[in-house]
Parts: C-alpha cells; structure tokens; sequence
C-alpha cells in the first residue's frame, strides 16, 4: 500500500479529507503538536505536517492510481474543486520513506511532542517520536522548543520542524 500526496487549497486540507472519506478513499492530514505563544499564554497545539497536502492510503501503482483519482475528480464531486489535479501521477513515498513517517506519527497520525536533554553537548531524546533519531536532528531551538529533522519524502530530503522541549542542559 502506498501513500499518495495530494495537493490542496489553502486552509482546505480538513474539507478535502473529509470529501475524500466519503468517496471511499483512506485519506488522513498528518499533524505535529507545537507550543504556540501569545502574550503569556503558552499552549500545546496541532499543526499540519505538510500544509496544503492530504495524504491517501492506496494499493494501487502510482499510473493506476493517478487514473482512479483523475476520474473521480472528472465527475466534479462537490467539494473537490480544492484539489489540485496531476496529469499522469501524484506524489508517492516509497516504503522506506513510509516506514519512517509510520513510526514518527501515532495511530492518530500526529507526531507528538519530544522531551530530551542535553548532556556534554549531546542530546538524548526521553520521550516522543525523536527518540533514536537524535544523530539525525541538524538544529535544536531550545528556547522555541522545536528541532529540524531531516527525512527523505519522495526521493528527496525535507527539512521538518518539529516540537521538541529540552529540559534540562549540562555541560
């Protein structure tokens, strides 16, 4: 089974989604919790992990899949019109691509906050998805709690920024 992006609307994702399931497609909006700041309120919230994009769970091969999609989408289904049509196929992750969002996302599809700390200048992930991908990470911002892991989506290495809290500094 593969994963197909599918490009949206801005502000459209949720609508588009929920179009989609009722086409009988498994489509979901992968999010990430962030802190977000105002004033001094600070809350945990959602955010989507790509924006303008809907993911949809599909066995068949990216040409067989472009034409299911392009036809459904020929038929002018209400509330589709936020969809952004390819020509010949859409997006695909390949399954190593798919294994890593898999095991960074819950069965919720949210990739949930991180706690870590830092250690003689090393950082050691205590809980959440970055745990083991501490190599991986490029840049830490402690104070906006978020960290830059790069992971390669569709043949090609995509900075993401993720909520990751650092408790706690020494050395």
């Amino acid at each position: 089974m593969s994963w197909y992006f599918i490009e949206t609307e801005r502000f459209q994702e949720e609508q588009v989604k929920e179009v989609l399931l009722n086409s009988q497609f498994d489509a979901f909006v992968p999010k990430k919790e962030m802190y977000f700041k105002k004033g001094d309120l600070t809350m945990l919230t959602l955010r989507f992990l790509f924006p303008e994009t809907v993911l949809i769970h599909d066995p068949a091969s990216p040409p067989q899949f472009a034409k299911k999609l392009n036809e459904w989408l020929d038929r002018n289904q209400p509330g589709s019109e936020g969809i952004h049509r390819e020509a010949d196929a859409y997006f695909s992750l390949a399954s190593d691509e798919k294994e890593t969002l898999e095991q960074l996302l819950d069965e919720k599809k949210i990739l949930r906050f991180s706690t870590g700390i830092i250690q003689n200048k090393e950082l050691h992930v205590l809980k959440g998805p970055l745990q083991g991908h501490e190599k991986e990470i490029q840049k830490i911002k402690r104070h906006q709690r978020l960290a830059t892991l790069p992971v390669k989506l569709c043949g090609q290495a995509i900075p993401l920024i993720l909520g990751l809290e650092v408790i706690e500094k020494n050395g």
